[in-house]
Parts: structure tokens; sequence; C-alpha cells
């Protein structure tokens, strides 16, 4: 290395640095040739003292004093050093901070590795054997070989940095050169500058030249200066003659060519620069340098892509060539991506990323050393065989290995973002299912293993927010992750301890329920911590969205040009940026998927995703392609069509992610728009003109943008098969597009001359920018059917409130009647196109006619405002007659819209309060513009509610009802008149506390209101039942308590409204009774109304008794307990006659004894005593009570045995705490008076107590979603029976009753099946699911409108046949929605066994249930079984002999139950391949419910006794089904037969054990039956244990076949990779020794006279393959010191065959072929500095890899042999010229 001082002085460039700018700057600069001396200098000192160590530990010998030379390394080192950190500030040249910090980087660690030798060379001067230190020499030997050549190749690198640098200037000027018009004066300027330019790149270019050895880039560089000395005078020649003579077109086209040239040759000198940007050593497999980044990696991925494609055509066509070319690509694109990854591994700051990479490299590598070898073969063969099958489909497989390998690459190339956060919690999330499994089955031993796994998945989250947090630049973002990931790790630690402590206490005792709780909830608050750590790191907005979206459109558009232009530059920098910008498009999209509340937004954006996904990688792959194919020939039409097709596609790819979130967009802009038209106002009103035109850009900006988003939101919706709506969406977008030009206008006049004509014109161009923004936004947010709804309500509030105003005697303006008209206008549009889609050919009519009459109406209205004066009473009557028949043909439009009042007031009711609420936070918040803001929202929502409920109310047949409705509208109405009031009195005193209180008081009765409104009116008569039975209970609770207080005129009159109350329930329910087409639903509810009739009697005899005597015990005692049958008897109505699932109708009861017990809960926290005495007089106890019985009866009505008796123990424990805390509450009530502090505390702990059983109770009685699926299935399947069957009887009420419950049931199920797809990890069974949801939104509208014809046309077979396919397609719908087939599996054997022993007993009931039971089951299990052909012959077996019978009829009962469990087995068999670990796990339940079931009988425990019963029944016949099916499974016949024994076995005691079970039941007493029953058990339980028995044995030989088979794939594994090993290694054996063998080769026939130059070179090179052939065994062997003594011997010969070529070129006359001989001569020079370099790292090595040595051997090897062989030619050359 040589000190150089440079002056640079630069006056013509304006791009200069000023660093450059500096006159005699002092700068250092490595020279080639100094460089390999100093490296080889340094190499050969380290090699010697690497080989001491090496002898010394082979003859454990003492190491010589090895001192002297690491001194001198050292001060070598050192020098070098230095000047190396002084040049790494010429990186701040080119503004490259990074680069000069990683050459310091560098020569700190050279440094340190120096020292380290240094200091192990000083401990072995005094302690020879010293093993540590002779292992810190090595280290440190190692660590300098190593960075050094990282130094020198950074060096290098700056070297072609600056040569490209001065490039790119050359580009710019040349630019700027033909840019100019003819005549500017600056010509002369631009012109010097790019000559000069030219100049400086001419010398930085030849002097790169001189520093390389390479002969083929050398004569590239020589040629490209060349040209560009020659074509810069042309060019500038050209253009001069163009600006003399602007109509000279011939100069101006001949300079664009030379133009050309001159740019082709810019990028040629660019390419080889780069190219040698590895000189002088390609060491890169070490630890070097690799100037490619990812682009570079997913370039390749591409690459190796189409020449896929290319090498099966090729072979298809038999075109050997061209399929060898493909092969060498693809072989050559993989092993750049392994390169290039290594490389991004080495410089990745993130361990994670870091790792991924080297994972992905590592498998490449293997991939490449293994595949690629074979795919080469079954190219060859296939080429031989064209039609053999199995070989293409080997190549496939191949090639699709290949893919995956250059995929991972590409994929772990990826910069850590949210997607890993995400990744890492859906890893949480499966362990966290895991551990629940394990809790349920009470599998401790699972549990131990899974909840590590729960606190590692948990620890990786954290870690891997953490590691994003560390790679965040923007500092808000950062410590908004890092804020997260504090508090996560801080919740995470407390709970990971309470954790632990719950595991030791399931360790002492597994079935501890509460324990089981605790850790459950535990669990999901882990959960919930995790998904907030994903929300809290996703960061994307649907704005990013959009100007992301706007990129990729300009990036598309700068493509196509770039490439018709045929500009290769452009064209790869456009590719790159839309490949990118699509990537970053679909995480923001993935991060507002994970973060939205918005369901249907991210229904959308999943959607399209995963669409996106699947396509991205094919429309890139193809996009390369034709954009390359067009750059090589802007010509061909072919091409550019396929380019053109290829960006439509991604064009359409980029719209629907946009699309999805368009609504969001739309919603956004919206506000925006109306905010700075608020701006606009205020702006104009307090004069300033200024920011009034600023405002109004802002505005006409919005409203371009608006309609930008409309466009793509209108192919959004016609891509989801709504033309009609997309279609008024875009006319829609025209429309507000053009209130842009008469709002400028209108403010530009008012700005000019502030008129009230000109005002006036103002605010009328402002409302109608605010009405047309207003009507795009419905028609995007809102489907057609939706915004009828919201003109309907809009127009039926403005009709009502002009109507009114009328009366008032109130002059009504012709705006309002304008706006009024233009929305009825609307409106008749809307249900035209609304008609359209309509199938039934009579609705379709009804609403067209509807339509037709409200036009009419609107006619006449304009026609009447027209033509009379409005303040004329004749015209106001006209006009108020118009107005009260527009009111009805609007509510009958709405009707015959297919629409249902009672269903939207249910779904409006959550919006509206949530309104409600964000008007509560914005007056919180004190924000005037957004209350204001809020309040507009919540009353468009309350008038849209009001007129729901109105349509409602005509519906309704009951007047009490009605009148409660009407009431209620009435009181709502109220209310929100009084809103607008209140909140302007609050904006006026924002301070005033009596103003706020009184808003959010009026608020909170608003809120009251809606709830109420809704209720009344979407009561089914269930719900009309069950509020009936509240009332009649409260009734009774007053009777009682007037009784004590001996007030007979009071109990008579609460007597009578509660026998009111009681006949309104038993006609009601007889009317249920004779609706219903379930037989045994209505003989269930005729019974009760039956008994429920006499209880009344029973109750009022008790009533008489108490009052004739009042101070009797015995008779309140009888009175109490009439009250408490009749409670009994009206749940258990209420429940036969609910056709909801009974689970969810039990946590729906708790739910609301909850809400109960909470607003208890809170007034006594209060601390307010009027709250308090208010909250405990609105605590009824009749009603808690009644509550509790529906509890009770809801769950009688449950079918899974263990999930009734885990309600029921819930709901017993509920029951105590309830009663506490209505006993607290009573004596508070009988205290009178202020409610002492004393009786607060105590109504808080146990209404605190009573809330948490209520949760227990919710919990148990919810499961999960796929069982509440499968149960909806059910009953909607019951549902849709019913339509058809009243639809073909001609019922008319029973239809409209069914179909109301039909859109009920289809709601809730849209909901569960909206929760399951939001649980599915999998995104394509999301997707499915959001589809089957959308989908089955809309069955009902057909299904009414085919079911309400046939009503009238019973005999319609067009009809029939329309009907029964909406049926069949809602079945279709809910089958693919219903996916859990095992579970329904077992529910049907279980009641196949219930039946049997039903038959057995002859008990009808039992028989009735089951048969109920049994239908259910056949449902769900019908598509996957032969179950429902032997199910339907136990029923008709059971028809035929329906009693008890004789004993050949039961003989026939239990055949046909047996000959359904075999299919059931038959079915399990086929979808459980490990009915073994079922059986197993099973094995803990079926005892402890058999123990139970025997101790609850001893302690005559009578539902005890009957629920054990249940879940012993269930958990044994599942065991007996299992052990069926593990027969079908195993191959040994004895435990074939053994298992079908047991089962047999088990199946013949369990009717037994039911009759057993209710002779207990029947007497508990009765101690024999109690022992029988016991004796039953055992023997049940003997034979279950037989069956784990044989499952534990089945279990232990499948894991001795599976371990016998891992060990067996293992050997061929390692049996493989040793012969593969072996033929590597015989493979670069031969190559270096093949390398050696070519030299030989090459000399043996050449005369080696010793007197001559040119023999004394053969000789020396003949001497040099001999040492080859010695490397090549020293290799092989992994001799140590013998490569070393090898190495440098070689040096040693080389050096001398390097003098001996400059003597032969002295005597050569021909100065190309001098220079050809002396850098051939060099290149074998640098090839042994690097065999020396690769022996010394390879001998300081403990654990360096072998073939990656053997590798960089087998290279130079060549290299080294190449080089020898072009000297010898180029010499031979020489003397043939020579003679």
């Amino acid at each position: 290395m040589t000190l150089v001082i440079e002056t640079t002085t630069t006056t013509t460039t304006t791009t200069t640095t000023s660093f450059e700018r500096k006159e005699k700057r002092k700068i250092f600069e490595y020279k080639g040739p100094f460089m390999d001396q100093l490296l080889e200098a340094v190499s050969d000192a380290v090699s010697s003292i690497v080989l001491y160590s090496v002898e010394a530990d082979e003859s454990n010998a003492a190491i010589p004093n090895i001192l002297p030379g690491a001194q001198t390394v050292k001060g070598t080192v050192d020098f070098l050093v230095e000047l190396a950190i002084k040049s790494a500030e010429l990186w701040k040249n080119f503004n490259q901070p990074d680069m000069r910090d990683k050459m310091v980087e560098t020569c700190e660690a050279i440094k340190e590795a120096c020292a380290n030798l240094l200091e192990a060379a000083t401990i072995l001067a005094n302690m020879p054997f010293s093993k540590p230190a002779k292992k810190t020499l090595l280290k440190g030997a190692k660590g300098i070989m190593e960075h050094m050549v990282v130094l020198l190749q950074q060096a290098d690198l700056y070297e072609v940095t600056r040569l490209i640098r001065a490039a790119r200037r050359v580009e710019s000027k040349l630019k700027i050169f033909v840019g100019l018009e003819p005549g500017e004066a600056y010509f002369a300027q631009a012109a010097q500058d790019f000559v000069t330019t030219t100049v400086d790149l001419g010398k930085i270019v030849a002097k790169r030249t001189g520093e390389i050895d390479d002969f083929g880039y050398k004569r590239r560089f020589e040629d490209a200066n060349t040209q560009l000395k020659v074509e810069v005078p042309v060019i500038l020649q050209y253009f001069a003659y163009y600006q003399r003579d602007p109509n000279d077109k011939t100069a101006l086209v001949e300079g664009g060519k030379v133009q050309k040239k001159i740019q082709d040759i810019i990028e040629e000198i660019i390419v080889v620069a780069r190219l040698s940007a590895k000189s002088p050593f390609d060491l890169s497999m070490i630890a070097g340098l690799d100037l490619r980044d990812e682009d570079d990696l997913k370039d390749a991925s591409i690459l190796i892509a189409h020449e896929r494609e290319k090498l099966l055509s090729a072979i298809e066509a038999g075109d050997g060539k061209e399929a060898n070319r493909a092969l060498k690509a693809i072989k050559k694109g993989l092993g750049d991506q392994i390169v290039i990854s290594k490389a991004l591994a080495k410089s990745a700051d993130n361990p994670v990323q870091r790792k991924r990479l080297e994972d992905a490299a590592r498998n490449a590598q293997h991939i490449l050393d293994t595949v690629i070898a074979e795919f080469g073969h079954a190219v060859q063969a296939l080429l031989a065989q064209p039609d053999n099958e199995q070989l293409l489909r080997q190549l496939r497989a191949s090639m699709h290995r290949i893919k995956e390998a250059s995929d991972q690459m590409v994929t772990s190339s990826a910069k850590l973002s949210s997607n890993d956060v995400a990744e890492a919690q859906r890893h949480l999330e499966d362990s966290i299912d895991k551990a629940r499994g394990d809790i349920a089955r009470a599998d401790i031993g699972a549990l131990n293993r899974d909840l590590p796994k729960v606190m590692e998945s948990f620890n990786h989250v954290i870690e891997m927010a953490e590691t994003l947090a560390r790679a965040t630049d923007n500092a808000e973002i950062k410590t908004h992750i890092e804020r997260a990931t504090t508090e996560a790790r801080k919740r995470g630690s407390t709970i990971m301890g309470h954790v632990e402590r719950l595991r030791d206490r399931l360790e002492k005792n597994p079935h501890d329920a509460q324990a089981a709780s605790e850790l459950n909830e535990l669990l999901n608050q882990l959960e919930a911590i995790g998904k907030d750590l994903v929300k809290a790191t996703s960061i994307g907005t649907s704005e990013d969205l959009f100007h992301k979206h706007a990129s990729i459109e300009e990036q598309l558009a700068k493509l196509r040009q770039a490439a018709l232009e045929g500009d290769k530059k452009e064209t790869q920098a456009a590719l790159r940026a839309v490949r990118k910008g699509l990537a970053d498009e679909i995480n923001i999209a993935r991060s507002i998927a994970r973060t939205t509340d918005d369901e249907r937004l991210r229904e959308d954006l999943e959607a399209a995703i995963l669409k996106a996904e699947d396509d991205m990688q094919r429309l890139i792959e193809d996009l390369y392609k034709y954009a390359n194919a067009t750059v090589e020939n802007p010509s061909d039409s072919k091409a550019i069509q396929s380019l053109d097709d290829i960006i439509n596609s991604i064009d359409r790819l980029n719209a629907s992610l946009l699309g999805a979130v368009s609504r969001e967009l739309i919603d956004n802009n919206t506000k925006e728009i109306e905010a700075k038209l608020s701006t606009l106002v205020r702006d104009i009103k307090t004069g300033d003109q200024q920011a009034a035109v600023q405002t109004l850009k802002g505005v006409i900006e919005s409203v371009k943008k608006q309609a930008a988003i409309a466009g793509v939101a209108s192919t959004h919706i016609a891509s989801n098969n709504d033309e009609p709506r997309a279609e008024r969406v875009r006319d829609r977008a025209v429309d507000l597009t053009n209130t842009g030009p008469d709002l400028v206008k209108s403010v530009k006049a008012l700005l000019t001359e502030s008129s009230p004509a000109n005002l006036q014109e103002l605010v009328a161009s402002i409302n109608n920018v605010r009405d047309s923004n207003r009507d795009l936004a419905n028609a995007v947010l809102l489907t057609t059917d939706q915004e009828i709804l919201e003109n309907a309500a809009r127009i039926d509030a403005d009709m009502r409130k002009i109507r009114a105003n009328l009366e008032a005697g109130v002059p009504v303006s012709m705006n309002e009647l304008n706006n009024l008209v233009k929305r009825m206008a609307n409106q008749v549009k809307l249900a035209n196109q609304h008609a359209s889609t309509l199938k039934d050919n009579n609705a379709k009519k009804r609403l067209l006619e509807s339509t037709s009459q409200l036009n009419n109406l609107v006619s006449l209205l304009v026609d009447a405002c027209k033509s009379g004066n409005m303040q004329d009473p004749a015209t106001q009557k006209k006009v108020k007659d118009l107005l009260d028949q527009s009111i009805k043909v609007n509510m009958d439009l709405f009707n015959l819209s297919g629409l249902s009042a009672a269903d939207e007031l249910v779904y409006g009711t959550p919006n509206l309060l949530k309104l409600i609420g964000k008007l509560e936070e914005a007056i919180a918040r004190g924000d005037p513009d957004e209350i204001k803001r809020c309040l507009k929202e919540l009353q468009e929502e309350i008038n849209k509610q009001i007129f729901l409920a109105r349509i409602a109310e005509a519906s309704i047949d009951d007047p009490e009802r009605k009148k409660q409705l009407q009431d209620a509208i009435m009181q709502l109405e109220s209310l929100n008149n009084s809103l607008v009031p209140s909140v302007m009195e609050f904006l006026a005193n924002p301070n005033s506390k009596e103003a706020r209180d009184q808003l959010n008081n009026l608020l909170k009765r608003l809120r009251d209101g809606v709830e109420l409104v809704s209720n009344i009116a979407a009561t089914s008569p269930t719900e009309h039942l069950e509020s009936k039975s509240l009332a009649v209970a409260n009734e009774m609770s007053k009777i009682v308590e007037a009784i004590d207080k001996n007030n007979a005129a009071d109990a008579n009159e609460h007597h009578q409204r509660a026998l009111a109350g009681i006949k309104q329930q038993i006609q009601l329910s007889k009317h249920i009774a004779d609706t219903t087409s379930n037989i045994p639903q209505k003989r269930e509810i005729i019974d009760l109304t039956e008994r429920l009739e006499k209880q009344a009697l029973v109750l009022s005899a008790a009533v008489k008794e108490s009052l004739a005597n009042p101070k009797s015990a015995a008779a309140k005692a009888k009175l109490l307990e009439a009250a408490a049958q009749t409670r009994t008897l009206m749940a258990q109505l209420i429940a036969a006659s609910s056709n909801h699932v009974p689970e969810e109708q039990v946590a729906a009861t708790a739910a609301s004894i909850k809400r109960d017990l909470e607003h208890l809960a809170t007034a006594m926290a209060s601390g307010k005593p009027a709250d308090q005495k208010q909250a405990i007089d609105d605590f009824k106890e009749g009603e808690q009570l009644q509550k509790l019985e529906q509890l009770k009866a809801y769950n009688d009505h449950v079918q899974d045995p263990f999930l009734k008796k885990s309600i029921n123990d819930a709901i017993v424990d509920l029951e105590s705490k309830l009663t506490s805390t209505i006993k607290a509450v009573n004596e508070a009530q009988q205290q009178g008076g202020a409610v002492s502090q004393d009786k607060v505390k105590a109504i808080k702990a146990s209404a605190d107590q009573a809330i948490q059983s209520s949760d227990r109770v919710i919990k148990a009685s919810t499961p999960s979603t796929e069982e509440r699926l499968l149960a909806r299935a059910v009953k909607i399947g019951e549902t849709l029976d019913r339509v058809n069957q009243s639809a073909k009887k001609g019922s008319k009420g029973d239809v409209e009753n069914n179909v109301k419950e039909l859109r009920e049931e289809l709601g809730e199920t849209v909901n569960l099946i909206k929760q399951a797809a939001e649980q599915s990890r999998d995104p394509h069974k999301k997707v499915a699911l959001n589809e089957i949801a959308d989908k089955l939104k809309n069955v009902a509208q057909p299904i009414s409108s085919s079911a309400s014809g046939l009503a009238d046309k019973p005999a319609d077979a067009r009809l029939q046949q329309e009907l029964q396919q909406s049926i069949q397609q809602a079945k279709d719908l809910l089958g693919r929605a219903v996916v859990n087939a095992t579970d329904a599996i077992f529910k049907a054997n279980n009641d196949v066994n219930h039946l049997a022993s039903a038959t057995q007993q002859g008990d009808q009931k039992n028989i009735g249930d089951a048969l109920l039971s049994l239908q259910d089951s056949e449902k769900p299990v019908t598509p996957t079984t032969r179950f429902y052909s032997a199910s339907v012959g136990c029923r008709r077996k059971l028809s035929a002999h329906p009693a008890k019978g004789s004993r050949s009829s039961q003989t026939d009962h239990r055949l046909e139950c047996q000959k359904a469990i075999q299919d059931l087995s038959a079915s399990l068999a086929a979808t459980n391949a490990a009915p073994e670990e079922k059986i197993i796990a099973n094995n803990t339940v079926a005892n402890h419910e058999a123990e139970g079931l025997v101790k609850s009988a001893k302690n005559k425990d009578k539902k005890g006794t009957e629920l054990h019963t249940d879940t012993t029944r269930q958990v044994l016949s599942e065991q007996a089904l299992l052990a069926r099916a593990l027969a079908a499974h195993t191959d040994n016949q004895a435990r074939k037969q053994e298992l079908v024994a047991k089962a047999n076995a088990i199946e013949q005691i369990l009717p037994q054990i039911d009759i057993a079970s209710s002779a207990v039941q029947a007497n508990p007493q009765d101690k024999q039956s109690a022992d029988k029953l016991e004796q039953l058990v055992n023997m049940a339980k003997q034979n279950n244990q037989k069956i784990v028995n044989e499952a534990l044995a089945e279990k232990r030989e499948k894991e001795e076949r599976e371990k016998q088979i891992k060990i067996k794939q293992q050997q061929e594994k390692e049996e493989r990779e040793r012969r593969e090993k072996e033929e590597r290694e015989k493979t670069e054996r031969d190559e270096v020794a093949a390398a050696a063998a070519k030299i030989k080769e090459r000399t043996d026939a050449l005369s080696k006279d010793a007197n001559t130059a040119e023999g004394k070179l053969y000789s020396t090179a003949a001497g040099i393959a001999g040492l080859m052939k010695d490397l090549s065994e020293a290799a092989r062997t992994n001799d140590k010191k013998g490569m070393l003594t090898v190495s440098k011997l070689l040096s040693e010969q080389v050096a001398i065959y390097l003098q001996q070529a400059k003597d032969t070129a002295a005597k050569c006359t021909d100065p190309k072929l001098k220079e050809q001989i002396i850098t051939a001569a060099q290149a074998a020079k640098n090839w042994t500095v690097q065999l020396k370099i690769i022996a010394a790292v390879k001998a300081a090595s403990d654990d360096d890899d072998p073939t990656s040595n053997k590798q960089q051997l087998v290279k130079c090897a060549k290299g080294l042999s190449k080089a020898i062989l072009e000297t010898i030619n180029t010499v031979e050359i020489g003397s043939i010229r020579a003679k």
C-alpha cells in the first residue's frame, strides 16, 4: 500500500460534493499490486505460524518461539489498518456512512484478531505446550486472514462505487446536454460539463483497467473507453448542427442514435465495474462481500421460475441443447440466491432474520448438491424417453423442491414485520388450545408438557415484538411498541406465577373445577395479551393503502413506458418498485385486517389478501417475462399485448385490495368533506378570504379523491354481483364531481360581492355538495335494501315534520318540500332497481305498483305546491292529505321490499347504542364539532328506528303488546325531540355541571327507550311467554307480601292479575302447540298447559286459605309451595315452547340475572342513598326466582349429559348465592327508610358472589362454536321443514310465523358462522365461512316469497319447486358450515343406546325423548354415513310396536339399534385413524362418572343419580363405539375379537344400568336397587378396563412400528448421505486432480529446454501440475500440514513461473500478447495466494466446514489451472508469430 497525494480541482460540475470541491486534499488509495504483495506477506507469515502449531501438535513437541513472527505480522497489519481507517472516510464522498462504519468495524476486527495472535504467541513463548494459548493463536490467525480479505474487498468496492458514480454523472450531463432546446445560451456550458465528466470517467476507467487481472474485463473496459472517446465528438457535432438549425431533424435523429450508443457504453462500463468488484479475491464463501441485495434475490427467483417453464418446453420439444441451457441457468440462479442469502445473513442485525436466511441457504445448498444432480439425470432420461410419465412426475417433483428452496430464501429475506408477530401469536394460540384440551381431559401429564410450551410461545411473541421495535426507525411507533411489550411482559410474568400455582393444585386434584376454570381464564388472558401485541405492532391504515395503490399505478405506467422505449434500466427499476409496492400493500392490508373492529371490512380484506397471495407470484413472474420481452423488442406487438394484459391483471389485483377498504375510505373522506365545508363556512363568515380560498381548494381535492375512491368501490361492488348498485355509485360519483365547479363559482361570487343572492347561492351549492356526497356514501356503504330503509326513514321523518308544522300553523318552505320531493324521487328509482332483482313475480309486481303509486304522489305533491298558495288552508289540507297517503305508501313500499322491520330493529339497535356511546364520549371530551356530528348521526338513526317500530306496530295483533309499543314509540320520540335543546344548552354552558348531568341523564333514558322499543317490537311468542311469566312471578311475590301485611284487597288484586297472566300464557301456549308440526313438542306443551291450568286452581285455593287464615304457618307454606310449583311449570312450558338451542337460552337467562345483579351491586357501591334505595326496590324477588326456574327448565332440555351436569352444578351454586342476595335485599326492604351501611355491604358482597356464580353458568352453558353451529343447523332444518309443510297446506298465518322464526334463527346462525370464521386459522376456511354467512343472509327472502306465494296457490307446481330449491340451498349452506362429523357420530351413538334402553324399559316418555333426540342426530350424520336408514328402521319398528310389547318386538328393536351402531362404528373408523388415543383419554372420565353414579345412588341424591346415569351412559357408549372402530383398524385378530366382545358386553349392560338407576330414582331408600346398580356399574368398568388395556397394547405396538420405521428411514437417510458424501468427495478430488491433469497433459508434448525462456516456463508448469496432485491428496485426507506445505510450495513455484512469464513476454513483439501473458501469469499468482489463505484458515479452524473448504479448493484449483493454460497458450501464439 502506498500513500498517494492527489490534487483535485473541480470547476465545471455542479453536482460535485463539498468534499471534492476542496483543493489539495490528501486521500489514500489502495494500489492493486502492492496489496497483493501485502496480503501474500501476511498470509505467508500467518501460514508459517499455523504450520508451527500443527507440527507441534502432531509431534507432541513444544512449539518454537513464534513471537518475532507474530510481532512482524502485527506491525504490517497495524500499518494497513491505520491507512484503511483513514481511507474509510472517503465513503463520505458518496453519502454512505454505513460503508465507512463497516470498514472501520473490519479494521477493529483485524486489530482484535492480531492482538489475540500476539497474546497467544507471548504466552507460548513461555509455555509452549499451553492448549488454550494454541487455540487462541489459531483463532487469531483465522480472524486475521478472514477480515483481511473483507477489508481489501471493501477498499476495492470503494473504487467500483467511485467509477459507477462517475459513469452516472456522465449520464446525467448527457441528458442535460441533449435536452436543451435550440438557441439556449446554456448549450456551451452544458457541452463543456459533459466533456469534462467524460474525460474524468475515462481516467478512472483506465486506472481500474490497470488494477484488475481478468483479461476479459480489461478488454471490455478498454473497448468501452475507446468507443466513448469516439462517440463524444460525434454527438457534440450533431447537436451543434441542431442548435444552429432547429429544422435540421436529421442531426437530431442521428444525435439521438449516438446518445443511445453512449448510454449503452455507460451501462457496459457499470456492468464490468460490478463484475470486477470481487477482484482481486473471490472469497465470499469464507466471509466476503456481495453487492447484491434482496431485489437481486427475488430477481433470481423469478429467473428460475422462467427457466423452469423453458426447460419443460424444451423437454416437450426434444431440444436437448435448450434443456441443458435452462438447467444450467436454474443451477446458476439457485447458486446466486445461496450466495446472496449468505451475504444478507452476515449483514443482518436481527438474529431471527439471520437464522432464517442461514437455514434457507443451507436447505438450498442441500438441494443444489443433491436434487440438481438428480434433476440433470432426469432431464437427460426424459429427452431420451419423452413419453415416460414416471420420469416426468419425478422431474416435476424435483422442480417443485427447487421452487420451494428458492421461495424460502426469498421469504427469509423479508424484513421482520407485524406478520411475524402475528405468526408467533398463532403458535401461542395453538399451544394454549392444547393446554385447554389437557385441562378439559384432566390429563395432568400432558398439561405439564404443554404449559412450558405456552410460556415459551408467549415469550416468543414478546421477543418478536421487541425485535421489531428495535428495527423500527419511527420514534413514535418504536415507543408505542416498546410500551406495549413492557406492559405485556409485566402482565405475563404475573400470570405465569398464577399458572404455576394452579397447575400445582390440579396435580393434587385433577378434577378441581375451580382451579381448572381459573387456569382457563389465565390462559385466555395470555392469549388476549398476545393479540394486543399483534395490534400494537400492526401499523397501517386504509389511507396508507390508498397512497400505495396510487404509487403502484404510477409505477405500472412508468414500467410500460420504459419497456416500450427499450430502456432496460428504468424497466428494471419499475419492476422492482411494482413488486415491492404490491408486497407492501398486502402487508398494510394484513395489518388493517388484524386491527379493525369492522367485521365486514375484515372479511373483505381477508378474501382480497387470500386472492392476492394466490395470484401475486404468478403475476409478478409474468410481468417480468413480458416486460423483458418488450424491452428486447419494443416492436413485438404480441409481447406488448401480453404486457398490457398482465398490467391490467395487476391493476385488478391492486384495486381489489383498495376496494376492500373503499367503504372505510369513503366514510372517512365523507367526514373530511363535511369538516372542510364547515371550515369553509366559518372562513367566509369571519371574512378571511385567503383561508377560504385554501379551504375551497381542499374541498375540491377531497371531492376528486372521493370520486376516485368511488371508482374502485364500484368495481368492488360489481365483483360481488351487484351491478345496479355499482352503476349507482358511478353515477353518484359523477354527480358529486359536477358539484365542484358550482361551489367554486358561488364562493368566488360571494367573495367578490357579498350579497344575499350570492349568499343564498353559496348555501345551495354547499348543501348540494353535502347531499351529493351523502348520496354517494350511502350507495357505497349501504346495500340497496339498507339504502331503501335509510331513505324511507328520512322521508317518513320529513313528511311527519312537515305535516306537524302544517297542523301547528307553521309555514312550510318550498325548500323543505323540494328536498322531500328529491328524496322521494330517489326512493322511487331505488325501489325500481330493487324490483328488478326479485325472483318472485308477484312480489315484484306489488313492489312496482307501490313504486308507481309513490311516484304519482310525488307528482301530485309537486303540482299542489306549485299551483297553490302554501298559506291557503285548502292548499295546506291538500298537501297534508297527500302527505298522509305518502306516509302510508312509503311504509308499504318498505314492507314490499322484503325487509323485516322487526329484524332491522334488532340489527340496528346495537349500532344505535354505539352512537349514543360515541355522543357520550364526545361530551366527555368537550369537542363541539364532534358533538354536533355525533348528534346528527344519532338523530338520523333514531328516526330510522322509530320508522321501523311504526311498521312493526302495524304487524302486531296482540292489542296489549301493540299498546306497549305505541307508548314506547311516543316516549322515544319525546326523548329524541328533547335531545337537540339539551345538547345546545350544554354547548352554550359546557362548564355547567347541571347541564352536563341533565344531558347524560337524558342519554341514559334514551338508551333505555331504544332497547324497550326493540324488545317489544321483536318479541317472539316464546319471548312473550317469558315476559308474562316474569310478571306472574312478581304478582305471586306481591300476594305473599300482601298476606304477610294482612292486606286482603291487595292480595286479591295481585291474585287476579296473576291468574290473568297465567290465562294469557295458557292461550299463547295452546296457539304454539297448534302451529308446531313437531309432535313430541306439541304433546309436551299440551301436557304442561293442562298441568298449569290445574296448578292455577291449586294456587287460587292456597291464596284463599291464606286469606282465611293469615296467621297460619301451614297455609302460608301451602301458598309458597303452590307459587314455587307454578313458577316451575311456567318455566317448563317456556322451555318446551322454545325452538332455540337450550344451552344458549341458559346462557341468555344467566346473563339477564347477571345484569340485574350488576345493577344492584353498582348502586350499592355508588354511595348514594337514593340510588341504593331505588336499586333495592327495583330488584324483584319473583323475577329472580322465575329466572332460576327457567335456567333449570332449559337445562333439562340440554342433550349432552356432560354439559347438562356441568350446567346443573353451576345452577346449584347460583341458586345458593342468589337466594342469599334475595334474603339480604328483603331484609333491607323490611327495614324501611334509609338503608344502613351494614345492609349495603351485605347486599354488595352477596351480589358480587352471585355475579361470579352467574358467570360460571354462562361459561358452563357456552359450548364451542362448532357445537352451537351443529345445534343451530338442526333447529333451522326443522324450521325449514315447517315452512314447507305450512306453505303446502295453504296456511298463510303459519307461513308468516315460521318465516319470522326462520329469520331469527338464520340471523343468530350467521353470527355464529362469523365467529367460527374469526376463530379459524385457515385463511381459505375463513373466507369460505364468510361466504356461507353472506349467502345465508339472503336465503330468507326467496324462501319467504316462495312460501307466501305457495300458501296462496298450494297446487302451483312451479312455486313448489322454487320453494324446495330455496330450502335445499339453505340446507346445503348449513351442511357446508357444520364440519364436526366425529362429535355428531358420538351423539348419535349415545342416542341409539338411550333409545335401546328406553324400549327395553317400555317407558313411553323416555322413548319419545330418545326418538326426538335421534331425529336431531340423523341430520348432521346423514351426509357421511349409512346411519340414516338404520335410524329410520329403529323409529319404524317403534311406530309398529310403540309399547313394551312382546319379547320378539324388543328383539327387533335391539337388532335395529345394533345395526345403527355398526354403521356408526364403520363411519367412525373411517374418520378416526387412532381410536385408541380417545379410548385411553376417556378412561379417567369413565371411571370418574361411574364412581359418581354409585356414590349418588348411595347418598340418595335423585338429581345426581339422573345426571350421572346420563354421563356414564354417554362415555361408556363412546368407549364401546371406539372399541368397534379400533377393532376395524387392528390387524391382531385376538384383539379384534376381544374388543368386539367387550363392546357388546357394555352395550348389553347399559340398558340394565338405566333400569336400575330408574328404580333408585323412583325409591332412593331401596338399598337392593342401589346394590344392583353398583354391581352393574362395576361390570361395565371391568369391561371398559379391558378395552382400555387393549387400546394401550395397540398404542404400544403402533409406537414400536413407527419407531422401527423412523429408525429405518434414518438409516436410509444416513446411508444416502454417506453415498452422496463419498460421491461428492470423489468428484471434488477428481476435479482437483483433473485440473492438475490438464496442465500435465498440456505440457507433456512441449519442449522443456532449460536454455530457453519458454522451456523453463513449460517445465515449471509441469512441476505445478505435480504439486496440485499432491494438494488433492492432502485435501482428501484432511491433512492440514500437507495442505499448508503444498500451498506454500505452489506459491513459490508460481512466483518463479510469473518471473519466467515476464522474461518470455519481454521477447514478444506484440504488445497485446505481452500484456496477456503477464496478466494470465499474475492471475495464477493470485490463485495461489487464495490457496494459501484457504489452507491457513482451514488449519486454524476447529469447526470449519470441510465441504465449504473443499468447494473453495476446487474453485482455486480450476482457476489456477485455467491461468497456467492461458499463459502457455498465449506464449505459444507469440512463438508462432515470432517465427
